[in-house]
């Protein structure tokens, strides 16, 4: 059974060998850096098991843990840190705690032991997950555009006018990454007062690499 798993982690090894860990283990896994990144992934569309490094900054894993325990209670939660970093608040508020180095089985096996007999909060909606709000400016059918919302899976953008096609292949730029991709446009509807258009758009094209730039884009925004 696939369920989604938030990483929070600063060191890059360490997030890499997690991500790749976990998904092996036909996990989905979303990767974010910092505490602030974490409380807004998990406040826009809680996952099924967070992953925390113990030290993230100004803040740290526990912190991170103390705010799971106040707005989500039964969400399992593993702690990463050396063995010095353990504390008995950790299991007070039932977090399970895996050493570093980073031991991969180790990690596996306790995410699978808290999921176990868990039903998955999104079984199907792999592709909308993680779901992130921007305000990311493009251009579309040379008109520029703001991008509102958008996940491993699409995007949702508002425009001053309708796109020439609602339905296939588009071209969109982000001027501030210096990339574009091909998405395919799936709706298309006036927002309100008729100014402007609010559509959506899928990024999955046979064939391209514009799928795996799609997941580079929505990682490296916060």
């Amino acid at each position: 059974m696939s369920y989604r798993i938030l990483v929070v982690e600063s060191s890059p090894s360490v997030a890499v060998a997690a991500h790749r860990a976990l998904t092996c283990a036909q996990h989905r896994v979303a990767t974010v850096h910092t505490f602030e990144q974490a409380t807004r992934q998990i406040a826009l569309d809680c996952p099924d098991l967070v992953v925390t490094a113990i030290r993230l900054g100004a803040f740290n894993g526990l912190h991170l843990l103390l705010r799971v325990r106040a707005e989500h209670d039964d969400l399992p939660v593993v702690v990463l840190g050396d063995p010095i970093d353990a504390t008995s608040d950790i299991d007070r508020y039932h977090g399970c705690f895996v050493s570093v180095p980073l031991e991969t089985p180790a990690l596996v096996s306790a995410v699978s032991r808290l999921l176990e007999n868990r039903q998955p909060r999104d079984p199907r909606n792999e592709r909308r997950w993680p779901r992130k709000v921007a305000a990311l400016a493009a251009t579309i059918d040379a008109c520029e555009a703001r991008v509102t919302e958008l996940s491993y899976g699409g995007l949702r953008l508002e425009m001053t006018q309708a796109p020439t096609e609602q339905a296939g292949p588009v071209d969109i730029r982000f001027p501030s990454l210096g990339l574009s991709i091909t998405a395919l446009v799936r709706w298309a509807k006036p927002l309100e007062g008729g100014a402007a258009w609010y559509y959506g758009a899928e990024v999955a094209i046979p064939g391209s690499d514009d799928s795996s730039t799609w997941r580079w884009i929505v990682d490296s925004l916060n």
